[in-house]
């Protein structure tokens, strides 16, 4: 009985292992699928308001400008000028968020710092390098996410350091503030800034000065289940085996990890639910201001939300076919209103009508 529940329990733990703990497994442990057309998993995504494509590719830290109908205009990986964190040339794409102010006018996070460049002409011109890396006022450690408002300010995710850093158009650092866990990508609309909190599956939403205002979805509860139940587990085991109660030693510990397991796995399932995310990214505010769109990344769907973060309607749904996803990441809209998806691990771009109708890919 005693193994048939530590069983069980570990069983129950496995199934419900949620955000942190799969994506480092998939990071550190499972290779990527490779891109077999023009894309590699892309995950950096911006349309400007000529209806001209740019895309970050992560597998290969390729930067691709494309027009309207998927044609490629540019194809590079170096920038000259270019200097990560550190101070050193290299590759700037990695492959992560892009924002287009205005054509050709280009603003990606790179390697421990943010990276504007030119883009219309035949070879990309660098503007400008914001940032470095560290610790410090206007350092980063792994910038993710970048938005930007009307008055041109930016807003970069700094994940390693678990805040927001904001910047002026020049690159001038002007403040920064502090969030409770990793964060990811960040959408600035008028005088909220929409921040993904996606290792906990939720969304915080602030004032421009750093003042949480509210949450869209729930924060995940499986860490503080099992930082509760596993050290309950393990102390019950040293305390009764020193007592000379194997038994009753392991009845305990395995009931510590049957309540973990089952504690963890209903946390998962109520981030199925409509409303609820699994690694919450991108949010993309519609072209009227009326909504936001949310890539959903582990449960493969597209999440549409009022601006307070109230449900309205969900399309996708895990696989490789016309209108399934698999890893979706960052979003955009065209001039012409329609919704595109960098659908990463199917390394292709599709596009949506606003209600979530599959119109074309590009692979």
């Amino acid at each position: 009985m005693i193994a048939v529940g530590a069983l069980l329990a570990l069983v129950a733990l496995g199934a419900a292992v949620q955000s942190p703990i799969r994506h480092w497994i998939k990071s550190t442990f499972v290779p990527r699928n490779r891109g077999h057309g023009k894309f590699d998993n892309p995950e950096g995504l911006a349309i400007d308001s000529q209806g001209t494509v740019y895309v970050g590719n992560q597998n290969n830290s390729t930067f691709m400008v494309l027009d309207r109908t998927g044609k490629v205009l540019q194809k590079f990986q170096d920038l000259e000028g270019y200097r990560n964190g550190a101070g050193e040339p290299g590759n700037f794409c990695r492959g992560l968020y892009i924002v287009v102010p205005e054509p050709g006018r280009v603003i990606t996070t790179a390697r421990h710092n943010v990276v504007e460049f030119d883009a219309t002409g035949e070879k990309p011109k660098l503007i400008r390098i914001i940032g470095s890396m560290g610790s410090g006022p206007g350092q980063m450690d792994g910038p993710e996410g970048i938005s930007r408002d009307t008055n041109g300010d930016l807003y970069v995710t700094d994940e390693h350091n678990l805040r927001v850093n904001v910047f002026d158009a020049q690159g001038k650092f002007l403040r920064s503030w502090p969030v409770p866990q990793d964060l990811q990508c960040v959408t600035v609309w008028k005088d909220r800034v929409y921040v993904a909190q996606n290792k906990r599956n939720y969304i915080a939403v602030y004032t421009k000065g750093g003042k949480e205002l509210f949450r869209i979805g729930h924060e995940a509860l499986f860490p503080l289940v099992l930082y509760l139940m596993l050290p309950g587990a393990v102390l019950s085991l040293v305390i009764l085996m020193a007592l000379k109660k194997p038994k009753p030693a392991l009845l305990a510990a395995a009931a510590f990890l049957a309540a973990a397991g089952i504690g963890c796995g209903l946390d998962h399932l109520r981030h199925d639910q409509p409303g609820e995310f699994r690694l919450p990214d991108y949010m993309a505010i519609s072209p009227d201001g009326t909504e936001i769109f949310i890539s959903d990344r582990w449960n493969a769907r597209i999440q549409v939300t009022d601006l307070d973060g109230k449900f309205k309607r969900q399309f996708g749904k895990k696989g490789s076919a016309n209108g399934e996803f698999n890893d979706p990441k960052q979003l955009a809209f065209d001039p012409e209103g329609n919704l595109w998806v960098a659908d990463s691990d199917n390394h292709r771009l599709q596009v949506f009508t606003r209600d979530g109708a599959f119109l074309r890919k590009y692979e």
